[in-house]
């Protein structure tokens, strides 16, 4: 029995270390990208745009939730046969759809409530750099989202092992640059701007009307809207909690850059964990909770935790001398409590799967944009308590 469980966990921890370590260390440096855009202009933006730290958590958590949820259906839908391994498979093109619409209602919310908390300066551009970094970074995540998961199916790699990470990692490497771009393009030239606003919108419904997405089609995500928004609303716990702790944040120089990173690890680590569970409960593979299958992906994904934890750090430090001139150091108090701070978000992600889906909630509608939410939140507060051994306040 022993040896048996000892040879099962084995090729899990292999499996891993070749599938989703690989993906992971690609996701962190993808992050570190957007990472370096909010290390370098957040005195800018808290400065400028105070309302815009508010709705970043949300915007960041959204595409995350939005993509992961649409990776996790896509590899449902290619293992149940609902889905052809093609680009060019029209429900490619309306999930796209569909998610740019279930994108676009909450972060005009965000938006309604970043004014109430201090977007006054340019009110009405502030909301057209909204939608419209919506619009672009959907439409350009959204295939990317359908890539990477086709190419894993083809390359008989499981595609729950890779894409949630690269999904939610390059939704962090477009989000923060996507902002930044337009907000330097409205303080450069405004015609350019107010142009390429009007393009992306007039694209959005020429999209709309090709993918011919129907009435019903879109009350079939009711559920998945009603838990994005929900979501949204909750991610202003870390947008006010970045608010007023990014003076903080800042001051440790190196959590500024790897804020991103560290955030959409956890909701990676989370959203693999939630993706894998969600498959095999609707294959039939797990038989309680108590099941050893999705306790021993945990264990084998713990194990890569450690390599993650110390190169947030090795990045963080490096970007943070080169950007901003900072000594390079070792953050211990991240890179030794990282893998349980991990490891506790990957248990609460199998609890939430688990549960919702004996509750007849699918997994893949709820679950994962519930664990990004989550870790975005819990991530945030972490990042408060590193800075703060760090720096003191």
């Amino acid at each position: 029995m022993i040896p048996v469980m000892a040879q099962e966990l084995g090729e899990k921890v292999r499996q891993a270390y070749r599938v989703s370590l690989p993906s992971l260390v690609v996701s962190l440096i993808i992050g570190f990208f957007g990472g370096t855009f909010l290390g370098k202009y957040l005195e800018k933006i808290s400065r400028d745009y105070p309302g815009l730290l508010v709705i970043l958590p949300g915007m960041m958590g959204l595409r995350g939730n939005v993509f992961g949820s649409m990776a996790s259906r896509f590899s449902t839908m290619l293992y149940l046969g609902d889905l052809e391994p093609s680009l060019r498979e029209k429900k490619v093109l309306k999930n796209i759809v569909i998610a740019m619409l279930l994108s676009l209602i909450p972060v005009t919310i965000l938006w309604a409530i970043g004014v109430i908390q201090g977007i006054r300066y340019h009110a009405l551009q502030i909301l057209l750099i909204v939608v419209s970094s919506t619009i672009l970074v959907s439409l350009i995540l959204g295939y990317f989202t359908a890539f990477v998961t086709i190419f894993a199916f083809r390359k008989e790699v499981d595609p729950d092992s890779m894409a949630a990470p690269l999904v939610a990692s390059m939704g962090d490497l477009l989000t923060i640059p996507a902002l930044i771009a337009f907000i330097l393009l409205l303080e450069t030239s405004k015609e350019t701007f107010w142009g390429s606003n009007l393009a992306l919108i007039l694209l959005f419904l020429v999209l709309l009307a090709i993918s011919r997405v129907r009435k019903a089609e879109i009350v079939e995500f009711k559920e998945l809207f009603t838990i994005i928004t929900a979501l949204a609303l909750l991610s202003l716990i870390s947008g006010f909690t970045l608010q007023r702790f990014s003076g903080l944040i800042g001051a440790s120089v190196i959590l500024g850059f790897a804020y991103p990173s560290i955030l959409s690890s956890f909701g990676n680590y989370g959203s693999i964990i939630a993706a894998k569970t969600s498959t095999a409960l609707h294959l039939g593979e797990i038989d309680g909770y108590l099941s050893k299958e999705p306790f021993m992906e945990i264990l084998a994904l713990f194990l890569t935790t450690p390599i993650v934890g110390t190169l947030i750090n090795v990045f963080g430090a490096g970007i943070a001398y080169f950007i901003a001139g900072a000594e390079p150091r070792i953050v211990y108090e991240l890179t030794l409590s990282y893998p349980f701070m991990a490891l506790l978000i990957m248990l609460y992600s199998y609890t939430i799967s688990y549960f919702l889906f004996q509750k007849n909630i699918d997994p893949d509608n709820v679950a994962i944009p519930l664990i990004s939410n989550n870790s975005d939140i819990f991530g945030t507060i972490y990042v408060v308590v590193i800075a703060k051994l760090m720096v003191g306040g």
